[in-house]
């Protein structure tokens, strides 16, 4: 997918005679283990699974042998309620992850990981621009060298909203959003749904259901050592149409709305309750810049491509399977490591 209009060819194809791409699926095979594991700065996460063929019987392992060792020596585990398992050992930059997982009855599974150095940011710019109606923040990071083939970054940015209401009841809400690359409409022509590759990440997994995004970022959306990107830019705006996400009802300030305040319904017809009326609102941004390892950043691609694989969803094409690093089984082992900008405050009347 390299510009929108990939998505429009891909459409056309389904006005062309039916055709048929012969594949057939490996539905026999034995039980495995599948599993992520994420190492950072803060420690080790593990999640493993038991992995069947579609045609199987499910099954369930009580007693997972877990071993998670940082360049040869064992660190200590401890099993969460959740099923995953976690190590408070931080990883520094350079170390090798190295982990493997037992249970009885599934073959042994083993994987490892080199931890990246974490990114080193020497200049944080900030600069307000405006194009016709839109406004936005551009950010620029500059590190201590121009990146190289081979080496990847992600980006997570939450924004935290506090709305202050008249009569001074307080509300935050903390949303994430992506980075933008776009402007304004006239730059439309330059969106690139490859600048957007991203996957959900919440500290200990990828793919989940929560909403915290991470963005995949690589040498060519670098200008030399500096790497730009907008908050609450147009593309982003783009970004939410195509995901569907957009609140319903009266959302008031935080979702865009323009109702001010909600109707008290036990008070007189189109008199606004005071406690609704915001009055005052400031947001923070928390931005997360990443060195990944190389399995994190393939891993996390691959997941990605095989959400958006529209044509093999309907049976155009042969599926697009997961990348995995795990010997014996499913799953990647992979690192991350992570600089974390101050929080950014845009103006109210900017």
């Amino acid at each position: 997918m390299r510009k929108c209009l990939h998505i429009l060819l891909g459409c056309l194809l389904l006005g062309l005679p039916a055709c048929e791409i012969p594949f057939s699926l490996d539905q026999d095979g034995e039980a495995r283990i599948y599993l992520q594991c994420i190492g950072n700065d803060e420690g080790i996460r593990l999640m493993p699974q038991y992995a069947v063929p579609v045609s199987s019987a499910s099954g369930t392992v009580k007693d997972w042998q877990v071993e998670i060792q940082v360049d040869g020596t064992p660190v200590p585990v401890t099993a969460e309620a959740d099923g995953s398992y976690r190590s408070d050992t931080p990883l520094r930059g350079g170390e090798l992850l190295e982990m493997s997982v037992r249970a009885d009855g599934l073959p042994p599974v083993s994987g490892r990981t080199r931890v990246p150095a974490r990114p080193v940011v020497q200049d944080v710019r900030l600069q307000n621009r405006q194009v016709d109606t839109i406004k936005a923040t551009q950010v620029s990071l500059t590190l201590d060298h121009a990146p190289e083939d081979g080496e990847y970054f992600g980006i997570q940015i939450a924004a935290e909203t506090e709305i202050t209401y008249m009569g001074g009841k307080r509300e935050k809400i903390c949303n994430y959003m992506t980075p933008g690359y776009i402007l304004s409409a006239a730059e439309s022509g330059s969106f690139d749904l490859e600048d957007f590759v991203q996957v959900n990440y919440d500290g200990v997994s990828l793919g989940g259901r929560t909403f915290q995004p991470i963005t995949l970022v690589t040498r060519k959306q670098f200008d030399g050592a500096v790497y730009r990107f907008y908050l609450n830019s147009f593309d982003a705006s783009m970004l939410e149409g195509i995901r569907g996400r957009m609140p319903g009802g009266n959302t008031g300030v935080v979702g865009g709305g323009i109702v001010s305040g909600e109707v008290n319904p036990g008070s007189e017809a189109g008199v606004a309750d005071p406690t609704k009326i915001p009055v005052g609102l400031k947001t923070l941004y928390y931005v997360r810049f990443s060195n990944l390892s190389p399995e994190f950043y393939n891993y996390a691609k691959a997941l990605y491509q095989s959400n958006f694989d529209f044509l093999s969803n309907m049976g155009f094409t042969p599926a697009n399977f997961t990348w995995s690093n795990v010997k014996g089984g499913l799953g990647f082992v992979g690192s991350i490591a992570t600089y974390r900008l101050d929080a950014i405050e845009i103006p109210e009347e900017w």
